[in-house]
């Protein structure tokens, strides 16, 4: 057995991205997911230690992603919905 584990549901992590009707969000969920396999597969540093579902990931990310207001606010260095306190 492996130390590393597998990226699942890799095939449908793509589809979902190519179905996701906004175009930004559709480009910052396959920039991230491209970073990822590339890290993980391609280059094979900071591989992940257990399975891996991209499908999970990408659906995390759309949501995430498409909440373009909050990311633009959070880019010109607002606090928006912190959960870590500061130190």
């Amino acid at each position: 057995m492996s130390p590393q584990g597998t990226l699942l549901n890799c095939d449908e992590a793509v589809q979902f991205i190519q179905r996701v009707p906004d175009e930004v969000t559709k480009t910052r969920v396959n920039m991230a997911l491209v970073h990822v396999v590339k890290t993980a597969h391609l280059e094979k540093r900071d591989r992940p230690r257990a399975d891996f579902d991209m499908l999970f990931f990408v659906r995390s990310l759309k949501d995430f992603f498409a909440e373009h207001d909050v990311l633009a606010r959070t880019l010109e260095g607002e606090k928006v919905g912190a959960w870590l306190e500061e130190a």
